[in-house]
């Protein structure tokens, strides 16, 4: 009867042990299939990225009128990540912190954008002279334009004009001009590339040149990352056990289970 007792005391640890090991064995190929699917996105995430910022560096930028009279120029975006920054990267980078003063690290710093504005314009203004005395007049011109959405130009100035026995002399003119221009713009992704959008009312403008660079950081978003979802979990454990034929007794134990978790648990 011991004899038995010890065969079935055997076929069980040998069981725990050969489940155990299945577990445990089913774990790390799960792990394993987890990290590989890992970096496969990876790769394909900087394949990604260094084709769409292949495709800005040769892109142009396009210029339309709206019926509105908005005139709306687009370049594509760059998209560099922060912790893998390459030398030409770095420094173009480094261009926007000494000109916006920005931190070291780049931290909270998500978009840095540049435009170059050229504005060529021809203006009729009105004139008029007053006598200031017998021997001085004084021109005065003034010009005020409201081009809409915030877009105003207001010219204003004056000249001394003096009569002399062989003609006239000129004072040096005083000319006031204030200009309110108002930009829009907006990141747009089209067609998997992400573009930069600049728009004004204001006529006469040519914008030269737009440069756009989304910045990421993959190590600290895959830090980060939470993410509802499965996961499998094994228990093992000795004590006090239920069989099925609703016996008790005692030994080893592993359970394995099936575990959702919520966004708001994951850490």
């Amino acid at each position: 009867m011991k004899k038995l007792k010890d065969i079935s005391i055997n076929r069980t640890t040998i069981t725990f042990v050969i489940g155990f090991v299945f577990a445990l064995l089913f774990l790390q190929q799960c792990n394993r299939n987890a990290s590989l699917k890992q970096k496969v996105d990876t790769i394909t995430r900087d394949s990604e990225r260094n084709l769409s910022n292949y495709i800005a560096a040769r892109d142009t930028i396009r210029t339309v009128i709206t019926k509105n009279g908005d005139l709306i120029s687009e370049i594509g975006s760059y998209e560099f990540d922060i912790s893998n920054l390459n030398q030409e990267q770095e420094s173009l980078i480094n261009k926007y912190k000494k000109v916006l003063d920005i931190n070291r690290d780049l931290n909270r710093v998500n978009s840095l954008l540049s435009t170059t504005i050229n504005i060529k314009d021809s203006i009729i203004a009105n004139s008029n002279i007053s006598i200031v005395d017998s021997n001085n007049s004084r021109l005065t011109f003034t010009k005020f334009d409201d081009f809409g959405s915030g877009n105003t130009r207001n010219l204003s100035g004056e000249l001394l004009i003096t009569k002399l026995d062989t003609g006239f002399r000129y004072g040096d003119p005083l000319i006031r001009l204030s200009q309110t221009m108002k930009l829009s713009a907006a990141i747009e992704e089209v067609d998997g590339l992400t573009q930069l959008k600049i728009s004004t009312r204001y006529p006469g403008i040519t914008i030269s040149d737009i440069e756009n660079i989304n910045l990421i950081n993959n190590k600290l978003n895959q830090r980060n990352k939470k993410k509802a979802g499965w996961s499998i979990g094994v228990g093992v454990g000795y004590g006090i056990n239920l069989n099925n034929n609703q016996v008790i007794s005692t030994g080893p134990s592993i359970g394995v289970g099936l575990y959702y978790s919520p966004k708001w648990l994951r850490f």
